[in-house]
């Protein structure tokens, strides 16, 4: 027996088809989809020290927000809107605080160590979706923007 040749079946001049590769082709969803999440798991281990700074002292919310490459990722302004709302709910229950240290003392006292005591849950929560790269709203508050 010969070995047969896989020339001698096909006609002459005919060559097998290929698909023609084309370099200017579009990337397909999957590549694209893949190439995001890339973008985003990189801007998160590059910004998390940001996020978690200020969920522990909220008054520092802006410090992303003042360089032009930081404050256009949406992972940054996510966090820095939670910090900057987490900010405004402490100044209120100082203020809370206040006004019923003022009208019943003992009351007020609890009322505003209850309250301190929210605050400081919703900033562990907060520090630790951020650590996790993850942007959850903040429980009852997270819910509102003031950053757009």
């Amino acid at each position: 027996m010969e070995p047969q040749n896989n020339n001698e079946q096909m006609p002459q001049g005919t060559e097998p088809q290929t698909e023609p590769t084309n370099p200017t082709t579009e990337p397909t969803a999957e590549s694209t989809q893949a190439q995001t999440e890339e973008k985003v798991m990189s801007d998160v281990s590059e910004y998390r020290t940001f996020a978690i700074l200020g969920y522990i002292l909220p008054f520092l919310f802006f410090l992303p927000l003042l360089d032009d490459k930081t404050k256009n990722v949406p992972y940054v302004r996510f966090h820095a809107n939670q910090q900057l709302i987490l900010l405004i709910a402490g100044v209120a229950v100082t203020f809370v605080h206040s006004m019923f240290l003022v009208m019943l003392s003992d009351i007020g006292l609890f009322v505003y160590q209850l309250l301190g005591l929210a605050l400081l849950a919703l900033v562990i929560y907060g520090a630790y979706n951020a650590y996790q790269g993850q942007e959850k709203e903040l429980p009852y508050i997270g819910h509102f923007r003031i950053l757009k």
